[in-house]
Protein backbone atom coordinates (compact mmCIF):
# COMPACT_ATOMS: atom_id res chain seq x y z
CA UNK A 1 0.00 0.00 0.00
CA UNK A 2 1.29 3.36 -0.86
CA UNK A 3 1.56 6.55 1.56
CA UNK A 4 -1.26 8.02 -0.89
CA UNK A 5 -3.26 5.02 -0.08
CA UNK A 6 -2.42 4.71 3.88
CA UNK A 7 -3.50 8.58 3.94
CA UNK A 8 -6.68 7.96 2.07
CA UNK A 9 -7.60 5.34 4.35
CA UNK A 10 -6.25 7.04 6.98
CA UNK A 11 -8.75 10.19 6.15
CA UNK A 12 -11.45 7.94 5.82
CA UNK A 13 -10.78 6.51 9.16
CA UNK A 14 -10.82 9.34 10.97
CA UNK A 15 -13.70 11.32 9.44
CA UNK A 16 -16.20 7.82 8.76
CA UNK A 17 -19.35 8.79 11.26
CA UNK A 18 -19.40 12.21 8.88
CA UNK A 19 -18.96 10.15 5.63
CA UNK A 20 -21.58 7.82 6.69
CA UNK A 21 -24.08 11.00 7.93
CA UNK A 22 -23.95 12.47 4.37
CA UNK A 23 -24.12 8.84 2.70
CA UNK A 24 -27.42 8.05 4.59
CA UNK A 25 -28.50 11.84 3.69
CA UNK A 26 -28.04 11.22 0.17
CA UNK A 27 -29.95 8.18 0.30
CA UNK A 28 -32.79 9.11 2.04
CA UNK A 29 -33.26 11.89 -0.29
CA UNK A 30 -33.07 9.55 -2.88
CA UNK A 31 -35.47 7.58 -1.52
CA UNK A 32 -38.35 10.35 -0.24
CA UNK A 33 -38.10 11.58 -4.12
CA UNK A 34 -39.33 7.81 -4.86
CA UNK A 35 -43.05 8.50 -4.53
CA UNK A 36 -42.84 12.45 -5.14
CA UNK A 37 -45.55 12.32 -8.13
CA UNK A 38 -48.08 9.99 -5.85
CA UNK A 39 -51.46 11.44 -5.84
CA UNK A 40 -53.34 10.87 -1.89
CA UNK A 41 -56.80 11.01 -1.27
CA UNK A 42 -56.11 13.63 1.15
CA UNK A 43 -54.25 15.78 -1.58
CA UNK A 44 -56.81 14.89 -4.45
CA UNK A 45 -59.66 16.02 -2.13
CA UNK A 46 -58.11 18.34 0.30
CA UNK A 47 -54.83 20.26 -0.02
CA UNK A 48 -54.76 20.10 -3.78
CA UNK A 49 -58.62 22.31 -3.33
CA UNK A 50 -57.06 24.72 -0.56
CA UNK A 51 -54.09 25.01 -2.51
CA UNK A 52 -56.58 26.39 -5.34
CA UNK A 53 -59.02 28.65 -2.90
CA UNK A 54 -55.78 30.26 -1.53
CA UNK A 55 -54.04 30.75 -4.55
CA UNK A 56 -56.98 32.90 -6.25
CA UNK A 57 -57.64 34.67 -3.14
CA UNK A 58 -54.26 36.00 -2.82
CA UNK A 59 -52.96 37.46 0.72
CA UNK A 60 -56.42 39.18 0.98
CA UNK A 61 -57.64 35.40 0.92
CA UNK A 62 -55.89 34.56 4.24
CA UNK A 63 -58.57 36.85 6.30
CA UNK A 64 -60.58 33.62 5.95
CA UNK A 65 -60.12 30.12 6.44
CA UNK A 66 -59.46 27.57 4.42
CA UNK A 67 -59.43 24.10 4.75
CA UNK A 68 -59.11 23.00 8.75
CA UNK A 69 -55.35 23.25 9.13
CA UNK A 70 -54.47 26.12 12.03
CA UNK A 71 -53.65 29.49 10.49
CA UNK A 72 -49.74 29.38 10.13
CA UNK A 73 -50.00 26.51 8.06
CA UNK A 74 -52.12 28.48 5.85
CA UNK A 75 -49.58 31.19 5.91
CA UNK A 76 -46.99 29.20 4.59
CA UNK A 77 -48.99 27.59 1.78
CA UNK A 78 -49.95 31.40 0.62
CA UNK A 79 -46.31 31.94 0.43
CA UNK A 80 -45.73 28.70 -1.79
CA UNK A 81 -48.20 29.54 -4.10
CA UNK A 82 -46.55 33.06 -4.79
CA UNK A 83 -43.69 30.49 -6.66
CA UNK A 84 -44.04 28.70 -9.82
CA UNK A 85 -44.07 24.97 -9.09
CA UNK A 86 -46.76 22.74 -8.85
CA UNK A 87 -49.30 22.58 -4.98
CA UNK A 88 -47.52 18.73 -5.26
CA UNK A 89 -44.30 19.25 -5.31
CA UNK A 90 -44.69 22.04 -2.66
CA UNK A 91 -46.21 20.55 -0.38
CA UNK A 92 -44.12 17.39 -0.35
CA UNK A 93 -40.83 19.52 -0.65
CA UNK A 94 -42.18 21.48 2.81
CA UNK A 95 -42.82 17.99 4.37
CA UNK A 96 -39.49 16.46 3.35
CA UNK A 97 -37.25 19.29 4.49
CA UNK A 98 -38.58 18.92 8.36
CA UNK A 99 -38.10 15.37 7.89
CA UNK A 100 -34.56 16.20 7.84
CA UNK A 101 -34.92 18.79 10.03
CA UNK A 102 -36.63 16.45 12.41
CA UNK A 103 -33.86 13.52 11.96
CA UNK A 104 -31.46 16.59 13.09
CA UNK A 105 -33.03 17.32 16.01
CA UNK A 106 -33.46 13.53 16.99
CA UNK A 107 -29.78 13.43 16.41
CA UNK A 108 -28.97 16.77 18.52
CA UNK A 109 -31.05 14.94 21.43
CA UNK A 110 -29.68 11.66 21.53
CA UNK A 111 -26.23 13.52 21.62
CA UNK A 112 -27.23 15.59 24.67
CA UNK A 113 -28.73 12.29 26.09
CA UNK A 114 -25.52 9.67 25.37
CA UNK A 115 -22.50 12.17 23.85
CA UNK A 116 -22.08 9.70 21.56
CA UNK A 117 -21.83 10.79 17.86
CA UNK A 118 -22.48 6.72 16.55
CA UNK A 119 -25.80 6.81 18.42
CA UNK A 120 -26.34 10.10 17.28
CA UNK A 121 -26.14 8.81 13.87
CA UNK A 122 -27.95 5.90 14.69
CA UNK A 123 -30.86 7.55 15.44
CA UNK A 124 -30.75 9.88 12.74
CA UNK A 125 -30.83 6.87 10.13
CA UNK A 126 -33.35 5.60 11.35
CA UNK A 127 -36.17 8.54 11.69
CA UNK A 128 -34.75 9.75 8.40
CA UNK A 129 -35.37 5.67 6.72
CA UNK A 130 -38.28 4.93 8.42
CA UNK A 131 -40.86 4.04 6.12
CA UNK A 132 -43.28 5.79 8.00
CA UNK A 133 -41.82 9.25 7.66
CA UNK A 134 -41.09 8.27 4.06
CA UNK A 135 -45.19 7.39 3.41
CA UNK A 136 -46.47 10.29 5.64
CA UNK A 137 -44.32 13.03 3.20
CA UNK A 138 -43.33 11.76 0.03
CA UNK A 139 -46.59 9.71 -0.83
CA UNK A 140 -49.56 11.24 1.65
CA UNK A 141 -47.93 15.28 1.78
CA UNK A 142 -48.62 15.26 5.02
CA UNK A 143 -46.97 17.42 7.60
CA UNK A 144 -46.58 16.09 10.95
CA UNK A 145 -43.06 16.14 11.00
CA UNK A 146 -43.18 19.65 11.33
CA UNK A 147 -44.74 19.71 14.79
CA UNK A 148 -42.97 16.76 15.81
CA UNK A 149 -39.72 18.19 15.16
CA UNK A 150 -40.52 21.14 17.48
CA UNK A 151 -41.65 18.44 20.12
CA UNK A 152 -38.25 16.76 20.18
CA UNK A 153 -36.43 20.13 20.46
CA UNK A 154 -38.93 21.03 23.49
CA UNK A 155 -37.81 18.16 25.03
CA UNK A 156 -34.11 18.54 23.92
CA UNK A 157 -34.61 21.96 25.61
CA UNK A 158 -36.17 21.09 28.90
CA UNK A 159 -33.31 18.00 29.48
CA UNK A 160 -30.78 20.96 28.74
CA UNK A 161 -32.57 22.97 31.37
CA UNK A 162 -33.79 26.17 29.02
CA UNK A 163 -36.99 26.35 30.31
CA UNK A 164 -38.66 28.99 27.72
CA UNK A 165 -36.97 27.56 24.93
CA UNK A 166 -38.45 24.43 25.52
CA UNK A 167 -41.81 26.07 26.13
CA UNK A 168 -41.30 27.86 23.33
CA UNK A 169 -40.47 24.51 20.56
CA UNK A 170 -44.35 23.49 22.15
CA UNK A 171 -46.24 26.54 21.20
CA UNK A 172 -44.98 26.23 17.43
CA UNK A 173 -45.70 22.45 17.52
CA UNK A 174 -49.05 23.60 18.52
CA UNK A 175 -49.34 26.39 16.27
CA UNK A 176 -49.26 23.35 13.15
CA UNK A 177 -50.99 20.34 15.05
CA UNK A 178 -53.58 20.08 17.68
CA UNK A 179 -51.68 16.95 18.17
CA UNK A 180 -48.91 18.75 20.26
CA UNK A 181 -51.46 17.83 23.68
CA UNK A 182 -50.17 14.36 23.80
CA UNK A 183 -47.14 15.14 24.62
CA UNK A 184 -48.80 18.13 27.34
CA UNK A 185 -49.04 15.64 30.36
CA UNK A 186 -45.25 14.53 31.08
CA UNK A 187 -44.93 18.47 30.63
CA UNK A 188 -47.58 18.98 33.58
CA UNK A 189 -45.98 15.86 35.42
CA UNK A 190 -42.33 17.69 35.02
CA UNK A 191 -43.88 20.55 36.57
CA UNK A 192 -45.27 18.91 39.63
CA UNK A 193 -42.33 16.99 40.42
CA UNK A 194 -39.32 19.17 39.56
CA UNK A 195 -40.62 22.44 40.71
CA UNK A 196 -38.74 23.65 37.86
CA UNK A 197 -41.67 24.88 35.75
CA UNK A 198 -44.08 27.80 36.38
CA UNK A 199 -47.42 27.73 35.66
CA UNK A 200 -46.91 30.70 33.94
CA UNK A 201 -44.20 29.27 31.15
CA UNK A 202 -48.01 27.06 29.98
CA UNK A 203 -48.85 30.05 28.76
CA UNK A 204 -46.18 30.69 26.31
CA UNK A 205 -47.74 27.75 24.46
CA UNK A 206 -50.74 29.65 23.41
CA UNK A 207 -48.88 33.09 22.92
CA UNK A 208 -46.81 31.72 20.23
CA UNK A 209 -49.39 30.40 18.75
CA UNK A 210 -51.39 33.64 18.81
CA UNK A 211 -48.22 35.41 17.77
CA UNK A 212 -48.07 33.22 14.55
CA UNK A 213 -51.62 33.94 13.49
CA UNK A 214 -51.22 37.35 13.88
CA UNK A 215 -50.39 38.31 10.07
CA UNK A 216 -53.82 36.89 9.02
CA UNK A 217 -55.44 39.29 11.86
CA UNK A 218 -53.69 42.13 10.90
CA UNK A 219 -55.18 40.88 7.21
CA UNK A 220 -58.98 41.42 8.67
CA UNK A 221 -59.41 37.28 10.35
CA UNK A 222 -61.44 37.34 12.78
CA UNK A 223 -59.14 36.95 15.87
CA UNK A 224 -61.25 34.26 17.59
CA UNK A 225 -60.39 32.07 14.76
CA UNK A 226 -57.48 31.58 16.68
CA UNK A 227 -59.45 29.77 19.58
CA UNK A 228 -62.25 28.07 17.35
CA UNK A 229 -59.75 25.88 14.55
CA UNK A 230 -59.03 23.64 16.98
CA UNK A 231 -62.24 23.61 18.55
CA UNK A 232 -63.99 22.53 15.35
CA UNK A 233 -61.32 19.85 14.61
CA UNK A 234 -62.09 18.01 17.77
CA UNK A 235 -65.36 17.19 16.52
CA UNK A 236 -64.31 16.53 13.05
CA UNK A 237 -65.03 13.05 11.36
CA UNK A 238 -67.64 11.79 13.83
CA UNK A 239 -65.90 8.52 13.98
CA UNK A 240 -64.39 6.75 17.72
CA UNK A 241 -61.43 5.67 15.88
CA UNK A 242 -59.97 6.64 12.08
CA UNK A 243 -57.93 3.56 11.26
CA UNK A 244 -55.80 3.63 14.22
CA UNK A 245 -55.60 0.11 16.28
CA UNK A 246 -56.27 1.47 19.74
CA UNK A 247 -59.12 0.69 22.71
CA UNK A 248 -61.63 1.41 20.77
CA UNK A 249 -61.04 -0.95 17.60
CA UNK A 250 -61.08 -3.74 20.20
CA UNK A 251 -64.66 -2.69 21.36
CA UNK A 252 -66.66 -1.77 18.40
CA UNK A 253 -66.68 -0.30 14.70
CA UNK A 254 -65.04 2.84 13.86
CA UNK A 255 -66.89 3.96 11.11
CA UNK A 256 -70.17 4.13 12.82
CA UNK A 257 -71.01 7.37 14.29
CA UNK A 258 -73.54 5.85 17.12
CA UNK A 259 -70.39 4.46 18.89
CA UNK A 260 -68.83 8.25 18.39
CA UNK A 261 -71.39 9.66 20.38
CA UNK A 262 -71.84 6.99 22.65
CA UNK A 263 -67.99 6.63 23.46
CA UNK A 264 -66.77 10.08 23.06
CA UNK A 265 -67.21 11.59 26.92
CA UNK A 266 -66.06 8.09 27.79
CA UNK A 267 -62.84 8.68 25.91
CA UNK A 268 -61.85 11.40 27.50
CA UNK A 269 -62.31 10.72 31.09
CA UNK A 270 -60.46 7.82 30.94
CA UNK A 271 -57.59 9.26 29.44
CA UNK A 272 -57.77 11.84 32.08
CA UNK A 273 -58.28 9.29 34.80
CA UNK A 274 -55.37 6.72 33.64
CA UNK A 275 -53.19 9.89 33.62
CA UNK A 276 -54.25 11.18 36.51
CA UNK A 277 -53.61 7.41 38.61
CA UNK A 278 -49.49 7.04 37.12
CA UNK A 279 -49.32 11.07 38.13
CA UNK A 280 -50.37 10.46 41.84
CA UNK A 281 -48.12 7.08 41.82
CA UNK A 282 -45.19 9.84 40.38
CA UNK A 283 -46.30 11.74 43.23
CA UNK A 284 -46.51 9.38 46.23
CA UNK A 285 -42.99 7.25 44.77
CA UNK A 286 -41.36 11.05 44.72
CA UNK A 287 -40.13 10.13 40.89
CA UNK A 288 -37.47 12.07 39.13
CA UNK A 289 -38.35 13.50 36.21
CA UNK A 290 -35.03 15.47 35.60
CA UNK A 291 -33.62 12.14 35.56
CA UNK A 292 -33.68 11.70 31.35
CA UNK A 293 -34.26 8.05 30.67
CA UNK A 294 -37.59 8.67 33.56
CA UNK A 295 -38.46 11.63 31.23
CA UNK A 296 -38.16 9.87 28.10
CA UNK A 297 -40.26 6.55 28.85
CA UNK A 298 -42.72 8.76 30.99
CA UNK A 299 -42.99 10.67 27.67
CA UNK A 300 -43.76 7.99 25.54
CA UNK A 301 -46.11 6.32 28.20
CA UNK A 302 -48.04 9.47 28.02
CA UNK A 303 -48.29 9.97 24.33
CA UNK A 304 -49.48 6.37 24.15
CA UNK A 305 -51.89 7.02 26.80
CA UNK A 306 -53.55 9.67 24.32
CA UNK A 307 -53.43 7.64 20.92
CA UNK A 308 -54.76 4.51 23.15
CA UNK A 309 -57.96 5.98 24.79
CA UNK A 310 -58.91 9.38 23.32
CA UNK A 311 -61.65 9.24 20.19
CA UNK A 312 -61.22 9.72 16.59
CA UNK A 313 -57.34 8.94 16.11
CA UNK A 314 -55.82 8.68 13.07
CA UNK A 315 -53.69 6.29 11.63
CA UNK A 316 -51.07 8.99 11.86
CA UNK A 317 -51.34 10.35 14.95
CA UNK A 318 -48.75 7.27 16.27
CA UNK A 319 -46.50 9.54 14.09
CA UNK A 320 -44.52 10.94 17.40
CA UNK A 321 -44.60 7.38 19.42
CA UNK A 322 -42.76 5.89 16.56
CA UNK A 323 -40.14 8.87 17.04
CA UNK A 324 -39.81 8.55 20.69
CA UNK A 325 -39.45 5.39 20.63
CA UNK A 326 -36.66 5.60 17.80
CA UNK A 327 -34.89 7.87 20.40
CA UNK A 328 -35.37 5.48 23.52
CA UNK A 329 -34.19 2.01 21.57
CA UNK A 330 -31.13 4.12 20.56
CA UNK A 331 -30.19 5.70 23.85
CA UNK A 332 -30.94 3.29 26.25
CA UNK A 333 -30.62 -0.23 24.10
CA UNK A 334 -33.82 -1.51 25.46
CA UNK A 335 -37.49 -1.78 24.50
CA UNK A 336 -36.44 -2.45 20.70
CA UNK A 337 -39.13 -4.74 20.06
CA UNK A 338 -41.82 -2.70 21.31
CA UNK A 339 -40.47 0.37 18.67
CA UNK A 340 -40.31 -2.74 15.52
CA UNK A 341 -43.97 -3.35 16.56
CA UNK A 342 -45.46 0.02 16.89
CA UNK A 343 -43.98 1.15 13.60
CA UNK A 344 -44.94 -1.63 11.64
CA UNK A 345 -48.55 -1.20 13.18
CA UNK A 346 -48.35 2.24 11.78
CA UNK A 347 -47.04 1.18 8.44
CA UNK A 348 -49.80 -0.93 8.36
CA UNK A 349 -52.23 1.86 8.80
CA UNK A 350 -50.05 4.14 6.18
CA UNK A 351 -50.43 1.19 4.00
CA UNK A 352 -54.02 0.58 4.60
CA UNK A 353 -55.15 3.99 3.61
CA UNK A 354 -52.67 4.82 0.86
CA UNK A 355 -52.40 1.83 -0.92
CA UNK A 356 -55.71 -0.18 0.40
CA UNK A 357 -53.79 -3.26 1.34
CA UNK A 358 -54.46 -4.75 4.99
CA UNK A 359 -51.81 -6.91 6.03
CA UNK A 360 -53.71 -7.38 8.90
CA UNK A 361 -57.15 -6.22 10.11
CA UNK A 362 -57.47 -3.48 12.54
CA UNK A 363 -59.25 -5.64 15.21
CA UNK A 364 -56.03 -8.07 15.14
CA UNK A 365 -53.46 -5.02 14.98
CA UNK A 366 -55.18 -3.93 17.94
CA UNK A 367 -55.05 -6.85 20.01
CA UNK A 368 -51.24 -6.25 19.25
CA UNK A 369 -51.24 -2.41 20.08
CA UNK A 370 -52.81 -2.61 23.35
CA UNK A 371 -50.78 -5.56 24.29
CA UNK A 372 -47.62 -3.47 23.46
CA UNK A 373 -48.84 -0.34 25.37
CA UNK A 374 -49.65 -2.89 28.76
CA UNK A 375 -46.18 -3.87 28.31
CA UNK A 376 -44.96 -0.60 28.48
CA UNK A 377 -47.08 0.17 31.26
CA UNK A 378 -45.77 -2.22 33.06
CA UNK A 379 -42.10 -0.92 32.26
CA UNK A 380 -43.31 2.38 33.20
CA UNK A 381 -44.28 0.92 36.65
CA UNK A 382 -41.31 -1.06 37.16
CA UNK A 383 -38.11 1.26 35.89
CA UNK A 384 -39.57 4.37 36.46
CA UNK A 385 -42.15 4.37 39.71
CA UNK A 386 -40.50 1.59 41.71
CA UNK A 387 -37.20 1.42 40.32
CA UNK A 388 -34.86 4.35 41.89
CA UNK A 389 -33.63 5.53 38.15
CA UNK A 390 -32.31 8.80 39.35
CA UNK A 391 -30.09 7.39 42.24
CA UNK A 392 -28.56 4.98 40.00
CA UNK A 393 -27.72 7.57 37.19
CA UNK A 394 -25.61 9.81 40.15
CA UNK A 395 -24.13 6.87 41.39
CA UNK A 396 -22.56 6.27 37.81
CA UNK A 397 -22.06 9.91 37.08
CA UNK A 398 -20.29 9.86 40.75
CA UNK A 399 -18.01 6.92 39.91
CA UNK A 400 -16.53 8.42 36.64
CA UNK A 401 -15.82 11.27 38.11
Amino acid sequence: MTKTEKKLFELVRNNILTILFFAVTVFAVAIHFCGIGFESGDYKSFLKPWWDIIKIGGVGGLSRQVGNYNIPYQIITFIMTLFPWEPLIAYKSLSIVFDFIMAGSVMLLITEITKSKLYALVGYTLTICSLTVLLNSSFWAQCDSIYVTFIILSLYFLIKDKTALSFIMLGLAFAFKLQMIFILPVFLFYYVLSKKVSIINFLIIPAVDFLLCLPAVFLGRNIMDIFTIYANQTDYGKQIQMNCPNFFALICEGKNTEFYYMFKTYSILITVVVLGFILGMFIYKKVDLTNRKNLLMTAIWTVFTCIMFLSSMHERYSYLLDILLIVYAVCYRKNIIPAIICSLISLRGYCSYLFSYNVIEIQHAAVVYFGVYLYLTYVLIKEVILNNNSKLELKTVKSKE
